[in-house]
């Protein structure tokens, strides 16, 4: 299949911004773990994460069937019927009357599931101190903390820390060893902050929106370049990175046209929405042999303030769609893999950044609660209910549940890491999930790791262990290569690639290497006559048995010097400030200021003219202080100025 027909068989995804991050079905296996006779096909295993993007409403999702009248009388106008065709499902009648939860009418796909062994529920997941803001909150999940003080501000995610510490020098190196990606983002163009490992480094793929032949179109609005400078702010930072972010994708372009070209969906019949596309893709990716190891989905919508129920049919409405979508789509997900032969290699589970409070508003919904319930599906789950119902009549004030949380969402995911996935202790401490204990009986025990099935870090066969590799613009016009190694072992050289796709590469120029070192080491060259436009570079390690490694790509921009003579007076500015150049093109252009925090506030057209141009701004109305003056042009390169406006 061809890259257009990839795209076409993606195509609903995209109706939200894709972006991106034959072989062995065993890429993780080491002959040492396939001695184990039962460890086989524990290094094929992928966990299917999908946030619940706005906080899910638990306590319509789960009833709490003990305590009916309670629920009643909490939500008069949106509480679901007890009884009838259209009233709550009981899941299951074996559970003590105490745990004993009726299902939203939508959620007869997670029953069946249920009855078939491959879900479970796990009651009032959370954490201590619990946040209600959309933005924090989610952070807090993604990134493996809490509302305490110190585990509020962590800048780094749970995916990318494990990645880090299970795969060591692997995420963003294709490898004969390593050819897919570790984790795959879908459904956010932003890339997610649980990918980002200890160093912030970007450990996912995004698949949100995009398509393997344009890796560069993540930003919307700016084209499908790199651009070479960006304003010197947090914006301007934010910006830089997500621009790396991109340069890390094309090694894995082609791999996963492959892998999806290689795979195939059975005949199950998936819900006609983007988070079923999302899962169907997920599915043929696995089918085609792609040794991801955690896919995070989103399916947005769960704010839901007002109209979360239909007034006169309270099991309709928004959020009952919401909840046939989840689980019917997992459903079928679920099916499909069965169907493909592949149902054991796959757990899914949901989550959600807080719940919503027991009582209603004034406006048909529910506002921002505390705890809420999650979900987990596949054959290699034990179906069942954790914990118990949360008492509706120990309420705050405000509505919202103060018998804190049952269960705390690190220990789910650290159940997951280490007993479906097989992370070692070294792998959970560096995950920074060693302080919690494991959710008990989340997997079934016919598909528990064993201990001796735990696998350690499972670094890259490399000769180096590299330590930073940059590529930047120096004297306007080159570009300086500079890498350094905290080892080397039976190194033979470096070969430092250039491209100017990020694709092709050609050899640039070969660095001999240390052979054996254990110290840093430091090599440097420049680029003399680097590509138009964005030139791609990487380091091809080569040892002595001419086993290789790459490093990750890294990109610099240079643009022909078209402007001379450029000048910002007067400087400090009172009334108005002067821009003066000669250009050696016509151009159109903004003439743009800013504030340091990198919000522009104020700009004008321009056109530049070939030759000596003048253009004036009036900076009489702004408060006195230091600012950052920008000519902004797709056809001209120029500096940004700093400008001082006194009063």
């Amino acid at each position: 299949m061809k890259r257009r027909n990839f795209i076409k068989n993606i195509g609903q995804l995209s109706a939200a911004p894709l972006v991106f991050n034959g072989l062995s079905l065993n890429p993780f296996a080491t002959p040492s773990m396939l001695s184990l006779l039962n460890c086989e096909g524990i290094g094929d295993r992928a966990l299917v994460v999908i946030f619940l993007k706005g906080g899910n409403d638990g306590i319509n999702t789960i009833v709490p069937i003990n305590q009916f009248d309670t629920y009643v009388a909490n939500r008069p106008d949106i509480a679901l019927p007890e009884t009838g065709i259209n009233g709550v499902i009981p899941l299951d009648s074996t559970l003590p009357i105490e745990d004993q939860v009726g299902l939203h009418p939508s959620m007869t796909a997670f029953k069946d599931m249920y009855d078939n062994g491959k879900a479970r529920l796990v009651q009032s997941v959370g954490y201590p101190s619990p946040n209600q803001s959309h933005f924090k909150s989610t952070d807090l999940w993604l990134t493996g903390g809490d509302g305490t003080s110190a585990n509020f501000n962590l800048d780094s995610g749970w995916i990318g820390r494990y990645i880090e510490a299970a795969f060591p020098g692997v995420a963003g190196n294709s490898t004969t060893q390593f050819p897919d990606p570790l984790g795959i983002q879908f459904g956010d163009s932003k890339p997610s902050l649980s990918f980002h490992d200890h160093s912030q480094n970007y450990t996912g793929v995004n698949l949100s929106g995009q398509n393997p032949a344009n890796l560069f179109g993540l930003l919307n609005g700016l084209g499908t370049a790199p651009h070479s400078d960006v304003i010197n702010s947090e914006y301007g930072a934010e910006l830089q990175y997500i621009m790396s972010v991109e340069n890390s994708l094309n090694a894995y372009g082609q791999r996963i046209t492959d892998v999806y070209d290689n795979g195939n969906n059975s005949s199950t019949t998936y819900p006609d929405s983007y988070l079923s596309y999302q899962l169907k893709t997920v599915a043929r990716l696995i089918k085609g042999g792609s040794g991801t190891k955690i896919f995070m989905i989103h399916k947005s919508g769960f704010d839901t303030h007002a109209g979360q129920v239909e007034a006169d049919d309270t099991h309709t409405g928004h959020h009952a769609d919401l909840l046939a979508d989840i689980f019917d789509s997992i459903k079928a997900f679920n099916d499909d893999l069965g169907v493909l032969g592949i149902e054991d290699r796959v757990v899914t589970g949901t989550f959600s950044e807080f719940g919503r409070r027991a009582t209603q508003n004034g406006s048909l919904g529910t506002d921002h609660g505390t705890t809420a319930p999650l979900f987990l599906f596949g054959s290699g789950i034990n179906a069942g209910v954790s914990g118990t119902n949360p008492d509706l009549s120990n309420l705050t004030s405000n509505g919202n549940l103060i018998d804190g949380h049952q269960t705390d969402y690190r220990s789910v995911f650290k159940t997951l890491l280490q007993d479906w996935l097989a992370a070692d202790a070294t792998v959970i401490t560096n995950a920074d999930f060693d302080a919690h204990t494991k959710a008990p009986d989340l997997i079934d025990p016919s598909a528990l790791a064993d201990p001796s099935c735990y696998i350690p870090p499972q670094a890259i066969s490399v000769p180096i262990e590299l330590r930073e590799f940059t590529a930047k613009v120096v004297d306007e016009n080159k570009v300086q290569v500079e890498w350094s190694t905290l080892s080397e072992i039976n190194h033979d050289f470096f070969d430092v690639e250039r491209s100017a796709d990020g694709i092709e590469f050609e050899l640039f120029e070969t660095v001999n290497g240390r052979g054996e070192s254990t110290s840093l080491r430091t090599y440097s060259l420049i680029d003399e006559e680097p590509l138009e436009g964005t030139s791609f570079y990487r380091l091809k390690s080569v040892d002595f048995t001419e086993e290789f490694s790459y490093s990750p790509i890294r990109s610099v921009r240079i643009k022909e010097k078209v402007v001379s003579h450029y000048k910002v007076y007067p400087n400090p500015a009172v009334f108005d400030t002067n821009v003066v150049l000669t250009s050696k093109v016509s151009a159109d252009a903004e003439l743009q200021l800013f504030a340091l925090d990198g919000k522009m506030i104020a700009s004008q057209s321009l056109r530049v003219k070939e030759g000596f141009n003048k253009f004036s701004m009036d900076v009489s109305n702004f408060t006195a202080g230091n600012y950052l003056l920008k000519v902004q042009s797709a056809d001209l390169d120029l500096p940004v100025s700093k400008l001082i406006i006194g009063s």
